[in-house]
């Protein structure tokens, strides 16, 4: 019989810890185990006696709660990808196990950093908390409410107050993209190239022209494109993300005519683009050049530079910052420098057009980083209209 609630309690186990996407909770199979099978160590038994007065089981959800957020807190945690932006590497749907001991564990409440042991490289895999997660609007959650504030400033409308929440920096939703600049750098991307770090899995969009019939659904599965990757531009064809290995693969279908870089050209600036003033003709292809703040660095502020520091100034290190009357003012004195309290990063992600990433917010703030993404538990897909499954090949593999 003890085979039988040794199954069962490790199915519900199993399955808490999918749908929860958490797998720490499958620490409860250590008592599992114990209890029902070696009898040995008697875990089970510690922890009922530990405090009497309380009945077994309660003692047994006290301990696995204690447990999974200390772990949680000072050692790993699970996280669920929910963009392309790192495509391959890591793609929508997979559960990743996060280290926390690599750069620091962040402490609650006190919001310090332990020392970690590892120092941030170019070209690491970081998971953050989404800067501009601050506010965000109620049932919305997913989007930046400061691009949708953007947008309805173009469109002379607004967003009503009463719809907007304030999150905290842990509980602001989780991303994961890949470091190229660190503190003191200075970035400079030109025609979607940066010149830091190349994998060889960086993606951009490309304008495939065909003739006469569409591309095969499945070839673009094996190109590893869902439906909501690719674009059909009528009488012409697609523009999909493309690697370079992968230009070769479409170049040889017989329905293609013409493969085109879908980048924008210099000079041509986006308002959703960091800084977000017009002054600075940047867009997803053409960047800076800026410099990565750094701890210490005392800025010079002026009237065309404001708007690149005023987050940092107001958000990230809680300073009241006015212009007035062409005027600079930061806790109502007068200000021309401004020394950067904390170090700051610059991420990209490896599927350039399809990535939230600093050319859209700008700076990461070194106490947003949760942590390094070390391994995929679980990988699954569920996209409108197709049934809920589980990539078998993606588990257990260490993103890169």
């Amino acid at each position: 019989m003890r085979w039988f609630w040794f199954a069962t309690f490790t199915l519900i186990c199993s399955l808490l810890s999918v749908f929860l996407r958490q797998p720490l909770i499958l620490l409860g199979e250590l008592l599992i185990i114990d209890l029902f099978i070696t009898r040995k160590i008697k875990l089970f038994s510690r922890i009922s006696q530990s405090i009497r007065p309380i009945p077994a089981w309660i003692n047994l959800v006290i301990w696995l709660i204690v447990t999974i957020w200390v772990i949680r807190v000072l050692a790993i945690d699970s996280i669920t990808i929910q963009s392309p932006a790192v495509k391959p590497a890591l793609q929508a749907g997979d559960q990743v196990l996060v280290s926390k001991i690599h750069y620091g564990p962040r402490l609650p409440v006190v919001h310090r950093r332990l020392s970690g042991l590892y120092k941030i490289k170019r070209g690491d895999l970081l998971a953050y908390n989404f800067p501009e997660g601050d506010t965000t609007i109620k049932g919305m959650e997913a989007f930046s409410y400061y691009s949708l504030k953007r947008k309805r400033e173009i469109e002379n409308d607004t967003i009503t107050r009463v719809s907007l929440r304030y999150q905290p920096v842990d509980r602001r939703t989780p991303e994961v993209n890949r470091c190229i600049g660190l503190p003191g750098d200075t970035i400079n991307i030109v025609a979607g190239q940066e010149g830091s770090h190349d994998n060889g899995q960086r993606a951009f969009d490309y304008i495939v022209e065909v003739k006469n019939r569409q591309l095969p659904m499945e070839f673009l599965h094996r190109l590893g494109l869902g439906p909501s990757e690719v674009q059909v531009v009528p009488e012409m064809g697609y523009v999909i993300p493309l690697r370079l290995d992968q230009i070769a693969m479409v170049k040889q279908r017989p329905e293609v005519t013409a493969i085109t870089a879908y980048t924008l050209e210099p000079g041509r600036g986006d308002y959703n683009i960091f800084p977000h003033d017009a002054r600075y003709l940047w867009n997803r292809d053409n960047f800076g050049p800026v410099i990565v703040p750094r701890k210490g660095d005392s800025i010079r502020l002026t009237l065309l530079n404001i708007g690149i520091y005023q987050r940092i100034i107001e958000v990230y290190e809680k300073n009241r910052l006015e212009v007035q009357k062409n005027e600079i003012f930061i806790n109502g004195s007068p200000a021309t420098t401004y020394t950067i309290k904390q170090d700051y990063y610059f991420v990209l992600g490896d599927n350039r057009h399809h990535s939230r990433d600093s050319r859209h917010w700008g700076f990461l703030p070194a106490d947003h980083i949760i942590g390094k993404p070390i391994l995929i538990w679980l990988s699954t897909f569920k996209e409108t209209g197709q049934p809920f499954s589980i990539y078998w090949n993606r588990i257990f593999n260490l993103p890169k």
